[in-house]
């Protein structure tokens, strides 16, 4: 059995992500990364080892994203309190300017989807969780995931295709 050190130690680094590509500012995303470990601790007892731990942690921190009311979940700019934290952030993104440039332009058109897109889009393309795993996590059936795909992957195509 895996202790909850060690879950913390193996998905910290993919919960962080994952927080801040669904909060779009740091600060936020450290309080949906802390409240996500937290709440996870305390139902630790309850979590089935038959089940994938990075699904079940991910299905937690979808609903507390969700249903939080002191996260600014629709902002639509990324903001950084140090230039520290943007050099982190901005080193993770293609280093040509022009990849750079089409990079942010994507994550703008990604934040700016409606929450349910952007969830969906966050957890399939960046995640790489597949569309059962997002089922299981949203609690929504398979096709809703599918179809929920389908028109994120289309406004998101409209949208930069307008830029």
């Amino acid at each position: 059995m895996i202790g909850f050190e060690q879950y913390v130690e193996l998905y910290s680094r993919d919960l962080s992500k994952f927080c801040i590509k669904l909060c779009g500012n740091i600060d936020d995303a450290e309080d949906l990364f802390q409240d996500t470990w937290t709440r996870a601790l305390r139902y630790f007892k309850i979590y089935d080892e038959k089940k994938s731990f990075k699904t079940w942690l991910f299905t937690i921190c979808v609903n507390i994203y969700k249903n939080s009311s002191k996260l600014k979940y629709n902002s639509r700019k990324i903001e950084f309190s140090t230039t520290e934290e943007k050099e982190r952030f901005f080193s993770t993104i293609p280093s040509s300017q022009e990849d750079r440039d089409e990079y942010i332009d994507l994550l703008s058109a990604i934040a700016a989807l409606p929450k349910k897109h952007r969830v969906v889009i966050t957890l399939y393309y960046f995640k790489e969780f597949s569309q059962k795993e997002i089922a299981e996590i949203l609690s929504i059936p398979e096709g809703t995931v599918s179809s929920r795909l389908t028109t994120a992957k289309k406004l998101l195509k409209r949208r930069l295709s307008d830029d």
